[in-house]
């Protein structure tokens, strides 16, 4: 399926694309090192450029060691007209996979975590595992995001879409490792959200001891990193998308996948220590957590970390960095031990601030201002509904409603869409893009992307089809029992739960959609897009229900979850 779900990632073209891009430019061509800590021009002026212009809107800290100088700058200003500097905080994302590697390798040098141990071994012996291809997976699969799960997990059913993962629970995960059955054939490795909440379950479960607090006591504190945590404390900066002000991300069960705030303060003597670890008690876990174990088109992963060999004077060295975009932030961290060379990028707005790091730490001129937050003049919304046929046969319906646009594949949830220049929508995180396409001032037809690849529509109306049902007061009792998860194929899974006056219907990673009753048992959405009709079996009993979406029927049975508890750990039983 193609989720809405918006996610701490990498930069949006994806890590491959990345690495790529590091392979084709000539790194032993453009600026040499300079002889201290300066900002050259034409980086000021890319900073300065998209502070003014708000695609950096938010503040935007910048720091940079070059042997044994370090400067720091800082442009722009938050959404609450607080000016950013050293101590102030950043949401840092998928960066947070970095710190968590440190914390695996930490626990490899202690003997409490192999790389090669499964989640079978470590996990209780009873664990009531559905798929073995999950049971199988390893400690290396995790921190090298090889591990062939899923971007996400079906059971995430956000109550407020502004921040979809800050009421994933631990049981939820538990729940989701017991219950999931993986698509076959799985999907090719690549970054999935839950391989950091995976391992955080872990090293909790081998310390005895909760993420958070593992991660203050054994590698904030040793760092010296004190503006750094998982909390909204401190000097939090507010962030912003699109050019308007946004939520900020809290990740409870994915703490140790996304979940950490930092200053460029920290962050700079976190690169610090990695560019000089002899001086650190956590020496031997920062060069083991930089090490390239698994390795990728272009490049390899380390813990966390993303590694390229470079190669100076028939010298191989790594360029290493890591890089997120959250709901209204941006980071990037990087490194190079041989010009003893590091920097540091957070921004309060969500605009990647991949492509300019690389870009600098290659050696490379300023890839230029990024362009600026989107204002769609008044009415360009109600251009575009219709319904349209992709060339490989699926339907699209493009609906408006105030301003507001979405779009819907038959058979899945729709998704909102956000205006970023003309013609041009993307799904918030930039994971699904949408060109409107024109025959003079006509729009008849679209280009969608999503996963890298493009499918051209034709537009076949210029109404989207609907279906309007008249709303019909039900008894509370043949409410009570349609309350529940059920589960439509591998890939999707609905949670039904009550509300004042119907039911709400939650698709995996989409947020609460009201549902009305037009008939016992029968409910339709507002806009008559979507509907749901229950099966009742000879008891009474609900035992399954038809989904409507998008005009595609498709029949979703119930979930019977099985939560795990955790008992006390065991560790396996080394096999050499």
């Amino acid at each position: 399926m193609l989720s809405p779900v918006s996610m701490p990632h990498e930069p949006s073209a994806g890590r491959a694309l990345f690495l790529i891009l590091i392979c084709l430019v000539p790194l032993l061509a453009g600026r040499a090192a300079a002889a201290a800590a300066a900002l050259p021009d034409d980086y000021r002026h890319a900073f300065e450029g998209g502070a003014a212009n708000g695609a950096w809107g938010g503040g935007i800290a910048v720091g940079l060691i070059d042997g044994n100088d370090q400067a720091e700058w800082f442009f722009g200003k938050a959404a609450d007209g607080v000016t950013p500097d050293r101590d102030s905080a950043f949401e840092i994302g998928a960066a947070t996979d970095v710190l968590t590697g440190l914390l695996v390798a930490q626990a490899v040098l202690e003997g409490k975590l192999r790389l090669g141990w499964t989640l079978r071994q470590i996990l209780p012996a009873d664990f009531p595992w559905r798929d073995e291809r999950l049971a199988a997976t390893t400690v290396e699969d995790l921190v090298t995001q090889h591990s062939l799960l899923p971007p996400g997990p079906t059971n995430l059913f956000p109550l407020r879409a502004e921040d979809p993962y800050s009421d994933y629970r631990q049981s939820d995960l538990l729940a989701w490792l017991a219950n999931v059955q993986m698509p076959t054939p799985a999907a090719g490795a690549g970054y999935s959200i839950l391989n950091g909440g995976v391992l955080g379950l872990l090293l909790a479960r081998v310390h005895a001891d909760d993420y958070p607090n593992l991660m203050a006591a054994r590698i904030l504190v040793s760092l010296g990193m004190t503006h750094t945590g998982f909390d909204d404390s401190g000097r939090l900066l507010s962030g912003r998308a699109f050019g308007q002000p946004v939520a900020h991300w809290h990740f409870d069960a994915f703490a140790g996948a996304a979940g950490l705030r930092s200053s460029l303060g920290d962050l700079l003597g976190f690169v610090r220590a990695n560019l000089r670890p002899e001086g650190s008690s956590l020496r031997a876990a920062l060069l083991l957590a930089r090490q390239a174990r698994s390795t990728d088109p272009g490049g390899g992963i380390g813990f966390g970390w993303n590694v390229h060999e470079v190669t100076v004077d028939q010298q191989s060295w790594p360029l290493v960095w890591r890089a997120s975009v959250t709901g209204g932030f941006s980071t990037f961290i990087g490194f190079r031990t041989d010009r003893q060379q590091g920097l540091v990028l957070l921004a309060a707005s969500a605009t990647e601030l991949a492509p300019i790091g690389l870009a600098w730490l290659s050696g490379e001129s300023a890839p230029g201002t990024p362009a600026p937050p989107y204002s769609a003049p008044a009415g360009q919304a109600a251009r575009y509904p219709g319904l349209y046929r992709l060339l490989n046969g699926p339907e699209l319906t493009v609906r408006s409603a105030a301003e507001a646009l979405s779009a819907q594949l038959r058979g899945q949830p729709s998704w909102p869409l956000f205006p970023i220049a003309d013609d041009v929508y993307a799904t918030r995180g930039g994971a699904i893009l949408i060109t409107f396409l024109r025959n003079v001032d006509e729009i008849n037809g679209l280009l969608l992307r999503t996963d890298g690849a493009y499918v051209m529509a034709h537009r076949l109306s210029v109404r989207a089809p609907v279906l309007l049902r008249t709303p019909t007061a039900i008894d509370a009792a043949r409410l009570a029992d349609l309350p529940g998860d059920f589960e439509l194929d591998a890939g999707m899974q609905l949670r039904v739960s009550r509300s004042a006056d119907g039911i709400y219907a939650r698709y995996t990673g989409a947020s609460l959609q009201p549902m009305r009753a037009y008939a016992t048992d029968r409910f339709s959405a507002d806009d008559g897009a979507d509907e749901l009709a229950f099966q009742r079996d000879e008891h009474g009993k609900v035992s399954g229900v038809t989904v409507v979406l998008g005009g595609a029927e498709r029949h979703a049975q119930p979930i019977r979850w099985q939560v795990p508890r955790l008992p006390p750990y065991t560790a396996p039983v080394p096999v050499d």
